[in-house]
C-alpha cells in the first residue's frame, strides 16, 4: 500500500488586486497522479516553478488540493478531522534550519515537537535520545543551535522530526544552503533513517548527485508529472532532462559526451566507478555494458 497517493491532484494560487478581489489563478499543479511506497527513498526533481515545492506542502496539509485528492497513509489531507494525524505521519523539513529552531539547546529543540503532541515526559526523553542517535548528534545535546554548522543544524532539524516518530519525512531542498560537506552529512543521515528505521524519505532537490542512490524519482515540469522511474532510467535520457532545464550527474554527462563522440558506452552510467570500468572494457575489447552491470550488482 502506498504511504502517499496523489489522484488527479491540482492546486491553484489566487492573485488578488489592490481591492482584494481575485484577479488571476495560477495553476501550480495540474492533474498529478503518483504513488509513493512505504519505506522507499524517493526524489522529486524539477526546475524553478515546476510545482515540486507546492506538491511537498500538500503532503503535510500545509496546502490542500483545489482539485483531486491526496491521501497520506490512507487519510484524505483535505479532511480537517485527520489534520493532526497527517502531520504526525508526514514530517516536513525545509531549506533553512534556522527557521525551524526556537530552543536554547539541542535536546530542548528536539523535545519541542513531541511536547506539542502531548507525549508523556518519560517518552519524550526516550525519543530525544533515539533521535540524537539516529542523526549522530549525541555529543551536541547541550549545545546551542547557534553554535552548530549548517549541516549540523539541518541534522538537528531532521532529528526534531524523527522524535515525533513519523512514518514519512518530506524534505524541501534541505541541502540548498549547505556546503558540500554539509550536504553529504545530511544525505547520509537520510539514507540511514531509511535503511535502519524504514522511514519513507521524500526528497526534493536540485543536486543530481543526491538522486543517484534513490529508489525512485519523479520529474515535474510546469505543474505536471512528466517523467518517473529509477534514477538510472531518468538519467539515461539526457536530452529530455536538458529540455526540462535540468542537469544530470557530472559523470553521466561525461559518459554521454563520450557516447556522442563515438565511444560505445551504455546509457545510464551514474558513478565514476561505472565509467572507469566501462572505459577499461572498451580499451581491452570487452563488453562495457557487462562491466557496468558488474558494478551495479557488486553494490
Amino acid at each position: 500500500m502506498p504511504i502517499v497517493s496523489a489522484q488527479n491532484l491540482s492546486f491553484s494560487y489566487e492573485l488578488r488586486d489592490e481591492e482584494g478581489n481575485v484577479a488571476e489563478h495560477i495553476d501550480a499543479l495540474k492533474g498529478v497522479n503518483l504513488d509513493i511506497l512505504a519505506g522507499s527513498f524517493v526524489t522529486i526533481l524539477g526546475a524553478n516553478g515546476s510545482g515540486k515545492s507546492t506538491f511537498a506542502k500538500q503532503l503535510n496539509a500545509l496546502l490542500v488540493p483545489t482539485g483531486g485528492t491526496v491521501f497520506v497513509d490512507g487519510m484524505n489531507t483535505a479532511d480537517e478531522s485527520h489534520l493532526l494525524d497527517v502531520r504526525k505521519t508526514a514530517g516536513m523539513v525545509f531549506q533553512n534550519p534556522d527557521n525551524q529552531m526556537i530552543a536554547s539547546n539541542v535536546e530542548e529543540e528536539i523535545a519541542f515537537g513531541p511536547e506539542n503532541l502531548g507525549v508523556e515526559p518519560d517518552d519524550i526523553w526516550r525519543r530525544v535520545d533515539m533521535a540524537l542517535a539516529a542523526v549522530g548528534m549525541n555529543a551536541y545535546r547541550k549545545t546551542s543551535p547557534n553554535k552548530l554548522s549548517g549541516g549540523q543544524k539541518q541534522r538537528i532539524a531532521i532529528a526534531g522530526i524523527v522524535a515525533m516518530e513519523p512514518k514519512c519525512i518530506v524534505l524541501d531542498e534541505p541541502t540548498a544552503m549547505l556546503d558540500p560537506g554539509g550536504r553529504r552529512e545530511v544525505i547520509r543521515t537520510l539514507h540511514e533513517l531509511n535503511e535502519k528505521r524504514h522511514v519513507t524519505i521524500i526528497l526534493i532537490t536540485h543536486y543530481m548527485e543526491e538522486v543517484v542512490d534513490a529508489d525512485y524519482c519523479f520529474v515535474m515540469h510546469q505543474g505536471e508529472l512528466v517523467m518517473s522511474g529509477t534514477p538510472r532510467e531518468i538519467f539515461s535520457d539526457v536530452e529530455t532532462m536538458r529540455r526540462l532545464s535540468l542537469d544530470v550527474p557530472q559523470v553521466t554527462e561525461v559518459a554521454y559526451e563520450l557516447q556522442q563522440a563515438g565511444v560505445p558506452l551504455p546509457d545510464g552510467i551514474l558513478t565514476s566507478e561505472e565509467l572507469t570500468k566501462a572505459l577499461t572494457a572498451v580499451r581491452d575489447g570487452g563488453d562495457p555494458a557487462a562491466a557496468v552491470e558488474g558494478c551495479r550488482r557488486a553494490k
